[in-house]
């Protein structure tokens, strides 16, 4: 990672094959993957409602999201079912040596900057925040406002 800022997002001994595990970078939530000698870091947000993905789990080759179930696949996060969407996935490195996996903060950042993110983490449930809105489930955003404001 030679001119780029590496910055640690996962122990890689600590990895579990096929488990999410969650990552934090210049406010991009991030989920890394470790499938046999390989790793994955993908944006960690799902693109139908903002569930965060580290909280999902892996089904064969597929990230599937644990509210809803959609799919992204661990090496490309491109969805199987509906090519068409896809997660980004930010280059890493593997340092064995430092037991390690880096992405390049200066990438994330760059990809923040055009995909401002909506959670405000200082605020009740804010992680959580559902951010798109559903016809389906219409009263979620006026249940999270009963739950901050009572």
């Amino acid at each position: 990672m030679a001119d780029q800022e590496p910055v640690a997002v996962a122990v890689w001994s600590a990895l579990e094959d096929r488990a999410p595990s969650y990552a934090l970078v210049e406010g991009v939530d991030l989920v890394v993957i470790r499938y046999g000698d390989e790793v994955s870091v993908l944006y960690g947000r799902c693109l139908h409602r903002g569930a965060l993905l580290s909280d999902g789990h892996v089904d064969g080759d597929n990230l599937i999201c644990g509210l809803h179930g959609w799919d992204y696949r661990v090496d490309t996060g491109i969805s199987e079912y509906n090519n068409a969407e896809g997660l980004h996935q930010f280059e890493a490195v593997i340092d064995v040596e430092e037991d390690a996996v880096f992405v390049d903060a200066a990438a994330v950042r760059a990809w923040r900057r055009s995909h401002p993110q909506p959670y405000d983490r200082e605020a009740y449930l804010g992680l959580y925040a559902d951010a798109h809105g559903d016809p389906v489930e219409d009263k979620n955003l006026y249940i999270q406002k009963l739950a901050r404001e009572g």
